[in-house]
């Protein structure tokens, strides 16, 4: 009957919000609320009041789990009602439910679909703020020693000798700002060995000399604290922490082990912490001092002067770098360095790092690889020679080894810093010679027989030979006049000849005794061709070797050569694959009895060879008379004896040679002058040959 009378009262008041109670409906109550409705009120009270709702009438379209349409309660983020479905109130008014929220504000939302054919009436519901007992239904919000309850609120209180923390909540006692500078002392948790304060956190600093480190002892049978049931430290505990590192928590009814700990560090905080319950007698430790040490090295890779069995503050050691070690800092490099011991016990300058010295990529070389590999001190490299045609020439590069230094070098086994060289494998037919031939009678020659013969097309036809990858050995008469040959190299059948086949001259050196222009006096019938690039040897394209001083430079008389070239056959004179045969060295006597007119010079500077029907004839001139090495091992290589120059007869008599051995020192001065005027880059990509 009062609740009755109570919701009487509240119909007579204006329907204005209130702080304290108020009447919340559905939209267009108590006629049927519209489709496709949102619409939330926010409650609130003043702080310490709940909120009680009272639902008066509840008529909202039932379905499973409210999903069609709703009244939903929220504190917060949470729904805790979700209303639908159809009841009445009950007798003389009486409210379908109530409940009281624990909070000073909550949200009313109600929502509906898209239908409300029945035209359901919606709700209505009244609140009113409650005054809550914290100290007796809300246990969270209790105070640790005594709760005070008031209207909209409670206080908490201590015992005497507490004090109340700033949370308002939690009692402690005063046991914190302890500060020990002695170098040794004991300290003990507040009343021991009397039973130490709830709710507590205590803290003692030590602070001593710089350079000093604090060595905290926990003494027998003075250490009780409380554990938890499982062993750990979670409701009270003893905690050291020094110098960034922490020691414990220690807790448990005995003294922690091990009893003596050497925190490295003067400056020592010790935190003693309490919760609400425990009957423990506490704890005593005592303190002591010992000089900092600082690490026996100061570096890896490095070794320190003096050397000393301990190392205390302000101590001072001057570091030198092992040996292929370094110290980089920026773009100095240097060996050593000095450091002294702090007072935390570690050395100045530990950014100095000794590393190993790193000598960088090695270079590259011209026709040859290096493998990879690290590049720091210690560390091997071998370089190498394009297989086949290519070798290693310098003397003191051995095979190719070579590793970085303590210096920074890569040097090789002499301990030399030049960079090897790769030069050109000589001689050596890519395809093995066919049995005996001829050139004037015509034989035809397979591809990589002479590899290093050089077709020159215009003006004049003729041949040279290739004796690097960048100089054509050839007759003077051949390029007479003609600073830019038209030339072709790596090819044998010369109706395969294509653009990659021609050879571009830079420059035309002839022989500085070459008398221009004469007819009957052939000394010193030679000449060097400079070609503008390099090219790059292979299968059908190599040099053939120059006669070696005081080794292989004079073939014996009836010594066996070979002769090749496109000039004339007694079967043509348009020759399109290259000839070759056999010839013998003769005395020069047999040239000159065979000479048709005295006007023809014969001189030291020539060679007699031929006869039988096998000779060089018009278009062979510049071509090399070649030799097998004496003694040399399979495959048999082939130097440059003599030049095709001239022929007193007609073809297939004998014929005269430009003796090469005569000339071998002015062929290496001129090239060597010529490519050491050479300006750098000048060389350009070698030129690819062979397909």
């Amino acid at each position: 009957m009062r609740l009755w009378l109570l919701f009487a009262l509240l119909g007579c008041v204006s329907l204005e919000p209130s702080a304290m109670y108020g009447e919340i409906t559905s939209p267009n109550y108590p006629q049927g609320y519209p489709s496709s409705a949102r619409e939330s009120w926010e409650i609130k009270v003043p702080e310490g009041f709940g909120i009680r709702l009272y639902l008066i009438h509840l008529d909202i379209e039932p379905s499973e789990k409210c999903e069609y349409d709703s009244l939903q309660v929220m504190v917060g983020d949470i729904v805790e009602q979700k209303l639908c479905g159809r009841r009445s109130a009950g007798l003389q008014g009486a409210p379908l439910e109530d409940r009281l929220f624990p909070s000073s504000s909550l949200t009313l939302l109600f929502q509906s679909d898209f239908s409300n054919q029945e035209r359901y009436t919606g709700f209505s519901a009244y609140y009113m703020a409650v005054d809550l007992d914290e100290c007796e239904e809300f246990s969270d919000n209790s105070c640790s020693h005594f709760c005070n309850n008031y209207i909209g609120g409670y206080f908490c209180s201590c015992p005497p000798e507490y004090f109340l923390h700033r949370d308002n909540h939690t009692c402690g006692v005063n046991c914190s700002g302890g500060l020990y500078t002695d170098m040794k002392a004991q300290i003990s948790s507040p009343g021991y060995p009397s039973v130490y304060p709830e709710n507590s956190r205590c803290e003692y600093r030590v602070r001593l000399e710089l350079g000093y480190q604090v060595i905290v002892t926990f003494l027998s049978g003075d250490f009780d604290i409380e554990s938890a049931s499982d062993g750990s430290c979670s409701y009270d505990s003893l905690t050291i922490k020094a110098g960034g590192r922490t020691f414990g928590p220690f807790c448990g009814s005995s003294a922690p082990h091990p009893r003596s700990i050497e925190t490295g560090s003067n400056e020592v905080d010790i935190i003693f912490q309490t919760d609400t319950g425990g009957e423990n007698r506490g704890w005593r430790i005592r303190y002591s001092e010992a000089a900092i040490p600082c690490p026996l090295q100061v570096t890896p890779n490095a070794t320190q002067q003096p050397q000393q069995d301990r190392y205390v503050f302000k101590d001072m050691v001057t570091v030198r770098c092992e040996e292929g070690y370094e110290i980089v800092t920026g773009q100095k490099h240097r060996r050593s360095f000095r450091s002294s011991c702090q007072g935390d016990g570690t050395w100045t300058n530990v950014d100095l790092l000794c590393q190993p010295v790193d000598c960088g990529p090695p270079e590259s070389i011209e026709n040859g690889n290096v493998n990879s590999a690290p590049t720091t001190y210690g560390s091997e490299i071998k370089y190498r020679c394009l297989p086949d045609y290519y070798t290693l020439t310098s003397p003191d590069a051995g095979d190719g080894t070579y590793h970085c230094s303590a210096d920074g070098h890569w040097i090789n086994k002499e301990g030399g810093k030049e960079l090897p060289k790769c030069a050109a494998v000589c001689g050596v037919p890519s395809t093995l010679l066919l049995s005996s031939s001829r050139i004037f009678g015509g034989s035809s020659a397979q591809p990589g027989n002479f590899p290093w013969q050089i077709m020159f097309f215009a003006p004049n036809r003729g041949s040279g030979a290739l004796i690097s990858d960048r100089w054509v050995l050839t007759a003077a008469h051949v390029v007479d006049g003609n600073n830019f040959p038209e030339m072709f190299g790596g090819v044998t059948n010369l109706a395969s000849r294509k653009p990659r086949h021609v050879l571009l001259a830079r420059k035309v050196i002839i022989h500085p005794q070459w008398e221009l222009g004469t007819k009957t006096n052939f000394d010193n019938d030679i000449a060097l061709v400079w070609l503008k690039s390099k090219v790059r040897l292979g299968a059908c394209i190599s040099p053939i070797c120059l006669p070696k001083r005081g080794a292989w430079s004079s073939p014996d008389i009836n010594s066996i050569g070979y002769i090749a070239g496109w000039g004339e056959t007694e079967k043509t004179q348009k020759v399109r694959i290259l000839q070759f045969g056999k010839v013998l060295l003769r005395k020069m006597e047999d040239c000159k009895s065979t000479q048709g007119t005295s006007e023809n010079v014969f001189t030291t500077n020539m060679v007699c060879a031929g006869g039988n029907g096998v000779d060089s004839c018009q278009g062979d001139s510049g071509g090399p008379l070649m030799f097998e090495v004496p003694q040399d091992q399979d495959p048999k290589r082939l130097y440059v004896g003599g030049i095709v120059s001239w022929s007193p007869l007609k073809c297939g008599t004998n014929g005269l040679y430009t003796k090469v051995e005569n000339y071998v020192d002015w062929i290496e001065e001129t090239i060597r002058n010529e490519e050491a005027g050479e300006e750098t880059g000048q060389e350009g990509v070698a030129q690819e040959i062979c397909a």
